[in-house]
């Protein structure tokens, strides 16, 4: 597995023009806009990046080949998981880092302390975005799995929208204000266990079971 993460982590680094787009995006949005949207762009940006590197292995019948070396099927799915959290905790962490230095730089670091469990969510947010996708990817490939991704969320959309109709979320979160914040983290952390681990066994499955 760790050869994997190798070549993922160097076909990353070989982008290096998209790369360098990221980083000038970076600084501008910093200077010209809402900090906290630093850690939104990043964690999206680098989350969609994880879900691109399969598209990469299947171009050019890239699976066939990979699938003559030492690994198995389950170790490529756990490498993919395990690149993906890697990708969004590594681009949060920066975003961290640039938010918080300018919360420094113009004397709102309480504001920024108060807002670091949002931040925090938008990490979770973007890695359970992974977790949805990949199966999605390896049932369907990078084409037809891009639009089964677009018609469940806009199906997910939809099915929020009619709900905010009838359900009065703002009750529910005052509801939920007045609980710990360390009972709601936990909380967060144990759904978000349960969907990685559905991901991994259903992508697993798949992978198992697909022909090239």
């Amino acid at each position: 597995m760790k050869g994997l993460l190798v070549k993922d982590m160097r076909m990353l680094l070989g982008q290096k023009k998209f790369g360098a787009l990221i980083v000038f995006m970076t600084v501008v949005l910093s200077f010209n806009s809402d900090s906290y949207f630093v850690v939104y762009y990043l964690t999206f940006v680098c989350s969609f990046l994880a879900i691109s590197s399969i598209s990469y292995d299947e171009n050019d019948n890239g699976y066939p080949f990979l699938f003559t070396l030492p690994i198995d099927r389950s170790s490529y799915v756990r490498e993919k998981y395990l690149f993906g959290f890697i990708l969004n905790l590594c681009s949060w962490l920066v975003g961290i880092l640039v938010c918080g230095g300018f919360a420094v730089a113009r004397n709102e670091l309480s504001s920024f302390r108060e807002n670091f469990a949002l931040l925090l969510l938008v990490f979770l947010a973007m890695f359970v975005f992974d977790l949805l996708v990949f199966p999605l990817l390896f049932k369907f490939g990078s084409e037809k799995g891009r639009i089964v991704m677009l018609c469940v969320f806009l199906m997910i959309f939809f099915i929020g929208y009619i709900l905010s109709t009838i359900v009065n979320y703002q009750n529910i979160l005052v509801q939920l204000s007045g609980y710990p914040k360390a009972v709601l983290g936990a909380l967060l952390l144990a759904v978000t266990a349960v969907i990685l681990f559905v991901s991994y066994a259903v992508s697993v499955l798949i992978m198992k079971k697909k022909e090239f």
